[in-house]
């Protein structure tokens, strides 16, 4: 096994091993927000199924119901961020415009802030 391979997979099994690799990924400009997510909404998807969209901001957390587990959250608000809760306890911050991805980690709560970074 050549070194860059062994490094490559040293990095990848400190990854796993800090749970880096699991945790959500964020991607800027909603994926066309189209048609099933207008604004000024937060949408949840399992796969390609809406399971949920929300649009007030809290300062409390609100349970998904039916999102619970979703697969990719789609935040079509301008101004505002969302946090999301996981089963695990772990939370993570999502800008205006931006689009995630959950991989394994199972979401559970949403709180949408008015503030405008995270």
């Amino acid at each position: 096994m050549n070194i860059r391979r062994r490094l490559a997979l040293s990095v990848a099994a400190m990854a796993v091993g800090s749970g880096l690799a699991f945790a959500p990924q964020a991607s800027a400009a909603p994926q066309a927000a189209d048609a099933s997510c207008p604004y000024p909404y937060v949408c949840f998807y399992k796969g390609s199924t809406k399971t949920g969209q929300f649009k007030d901001v809290t300062s409390g957390w609100q349970n998904l119901g039916a999102s619970k587990g979703a697969t990719t959250m789609v935040n079509t608000r301008r101004d505002d961020i969302v946090y999301t809760h996981f089963t695990n306890g772990e939370t993570w911050c999502t800008p205006p415009l931006n689009t995630t991805t959950f991989n394994s980690w199972v979401v559970d709560k949403i709180r949408i802030s008015s503030a405008s970074s995270c």
